[in-house]
């Protein structure tokens, strides 16, 4: 079994003290552009992956604007400082979203969920 981890869009993109975002903030051409280009490459080797019979399985990040696979978040006040309100809803986030556009270009069968939370 080969684990790949895939890069925080957001952290590269805004740095890791960034601000809450949500997915109505960031679906905009630069960030899908940029979110496409650093995915690229781990296309490349999980497409060679899938030619050689590796099984293809995604798991994302529940309610992230960018990498959510079912529930995502969205809302948010541009230039708001002080209150944050979002909403977490069903549906992709952005990173997600190209993810599979592009694997699905490419004819890669994979899974796709959300990463559950082992409870004790």
């Amino acid at each position: 079994m080969n684990v790949i981890q895939l890069p925080c869009p957001e952290a590269m993109f805004f740095g890791i003290r960034r601000r809450e975002i949500t997915k109505d903030q960031l679906d905009h051409p630069a960030y899908r552009r940029f979110c496409r280009k650093i995915f690229t490459p781990y296309a490349d080797l999980i497409e060679d992956f899938a030619a050689g019979g590796a099984k293809i399985r995604i798991l994302g990040v529940p309610k992230s604007p960018s990498c959510g696979v079912e529930i995502t978040s969205v809302g948010g006040e541009p230039g708001k400082v002080k209150e944050f309100h979002h909403t977490h809803v069903e549906g992709s986030g952005v990173f997600i979203e190209e993810i599979k556009e592009e694997l699905g270009k490419r004819g890669v069968v994979f899974e796709i969920e959300d990463a559950r939370r082992e409870r004790n």
